[in-house]
C-alpha cells in the first residue's frame, strides 16, 4: 500500500479532534509532521490538545508549535463553540507525555519538504498563518509542495448565511493571500460542505456515542459544538470532510476556479473557469460520507474512558481527564477503579453520568 505523505496543520478544537481520531489511525496516511496554528483557541491549548490526542492513541508523530503572530490584526477565536480549553465537554489534562519539538515551525516544515520534494500534501484545516510564514521565510518551499488541501472558504456562503465569511479565512485573510499567490494546486473544501452536507444529526451523535469509547470521547467534545443559526441540531464535520477528500475523492464534485480574497473582510470570490488552480468542492455524497465515517469509527477503539466504566471515578475526578490505555495506564485505572468501588459500593447507580449532548451553542 502506497501511503499518502502529509503535513497536517491543526488548531485542535472539537472538529480537529474528530479529524485527528480518524487520520491518526488511518494506515493510508504517512503523517510526517503536525503543525499547530492559533485559530479556534489559544496556541498553547491547541498544542496541548494535539499532543493529548497523540498520547491517547499511542502514536509517535512530531508536533511543532506554529506562530502566535498573524498577518492580520484579528484577535478572533472560536472559544464560544469549542470552549477555552478547546475540547467542548471533555476536559483535557494540563500536561501530556508527547511534547512539541523545539524547532521553528517554518524550518521544521521546510526540512521535510526538502527531504520529500513534490511528495507532500499540505493538509490545512486551519487559518493559513503557518503556511504564510513558511512562504515568507522559505520562498522556494512552494516549489517543493505537491499540493494543498484546505478546509475553509465560503464562495457561496452557507445555508444559514449566504454572506458567510469562513472563520479560517477571515481571522488571517492576508495569510490566505500568500496561499493564492503561491499558484500551487489547491483543493478547497468550503465551509458549506461541512455545515450543510457532511454534518451529524442528533441521532447520528447518539449512534457515535454508543459505538465505542472513541465515539464516547467524540460525543463528549460535541456537547458545546452544536452548529449555531440552524433550526435543527447538527455537528459540522468540516475538517473530517477535508481528510475524506484525500482518501475518497470520488465522494465530491468540483469546479475549477481562480480565487480572490478581500484581505480586510476575509470574503472570497471564486471565478470559475477550466484553468483555475483551485478545485472548489460543490457537493458530496452525504449518504456515503456518513456510511464511511461510521465504518472508520467502528475500528477506532484505541483507548478507554474510565468515566464510561466507573461512574464514581468520573464524579470524584470531575472529568479532569480520561486515561489512555497503555499497560501502565490500564493498571493505574483499574487500581483507581478498585479502590473507589470499595468506598462507593453503597451509592448504587443514582450518580451514573452520561455523555449525551444537551447544549446548543
Amino acid at each position: 500500500m502506497k501511503k499518502i505523505k502529509v503535513i497536517l496543520d491543526v488548531d485542535t478544537g472539537v472538529d480537529d479532534a474528530t479529524a485527528l481520531c480518524h487520520i491518526l489511525n488511518d494506515p493510508h496516511f504517512d503523517i510526517k509532521l503536525i503543525t499547530v496554528a492559533r485559530g479556534n483557541i489559544s496556541l498553547a491549548n491547541a498544542v496541548r490538545n494535539t499532543c493529548h490526542l497523540i498520547d491517547l492513541f499511542h502514536k509517535n508523530i512530531p508536533v511543532v508549535a506554529g506562530y502566535q503572530e498573524r498577518f492580520s490584526n484579528s484577535t478572533e477565536d472560536a472559544t464560544f463553540l469549542h470552549t477555552k480549553e478547546g475540547l467542548g465537554g471533555y476536559h483535557p489534562p494540563k500536561t501530556t507525555i508527547t511534547k512539541p519539538i523545539k524547532k521553528d515551525c517554518a524550518d521544521a516544515v521546510y526540512e521535510i519538504l526538502k527531504a520529500y520534494p513534490k511528495q507532500i500534501t499540505m493538509l490545512m484545516i486551519t487559518p493559513h498563518t503557518n503556511l504564510a510564514h513558511l512562504f515568507v521565510k522559505h520562498p522556494d518551499a512552494k516549489d517543493l509542495i505537491k499540493r494543498i488541501v484546505m478546509e475553509s472558504g465560503a464562495p457561496n456562503g452557507i445555508k444559514a448565511n449566504p454572506n458567510y465569511c469562513s472563520f479560517n479565512i477571515r481571522v488571517d485573510a492576508p495569510a490566505f493571500k500568500h496561499t493564492i499567490d503561491s499558484h500551487l494546486p489547491v483543493v478547497m473544501i468550503p465551509s458549506n460542505i461541512g455545515r450543510d452536507i457532511a454534518y451529524l444529526t442528533e441521532k447520528d451523535v447518539e449512534k457515535v456515542e454508543n459505538m465505542n469509547d472513541t465515539g464516547r470521547f467524540m460525543s463528549k467534545t460535541y456537547e458545546t459544538y452544536w452548529e449555531p443559526n440552524y433550526e435543527d441540531k447538527r455537528i459540522a464535520c468540516n475538517d473530517l470532510a477535508a481528510i475524506f477528500y484525500i482518501r475518497y475523492p470520488r465522494l465530491f464534485k468540483f469546479k475549477r476556479a481562480n480565487i480572490e480574497v478581500n484581505t480586510d473582510t476575509g470574503k472570497i470570490t471564486a471565478h470559475y473557469n477550466r484553468n483555475g488552480n483551485f478545485k472548489v468542492a460543490q457537493t458530496l455524497d452525504r449518504k456515503k460520507f456518513i456510511k464511511i465515517m461510521f465504518a472508520h469509527l467502528k475500528q477506532l477503539n484505541g483507548f478507554e474512558i474510565p468515566e464510561i466504566h466507573n461512574p464514581e471515578y468520573a464524579k470524584k475526578q470531575k472529568y479532569e481527564t480520561f486515561k489512555s490505555v497503555s499497560q501502565k495506564g490500564k493498571s493505574s485505572a483499574k487500581k483507581s477503579a478498585g479502590k473507589k468501588s470499595k468506598s462507593t459500593s453503597k451509592t448504587g447507580t443514582k450518580n451514573k453520568t452520561t455523555t449525551k449532548s444537551t447544549k446548543k451553542a
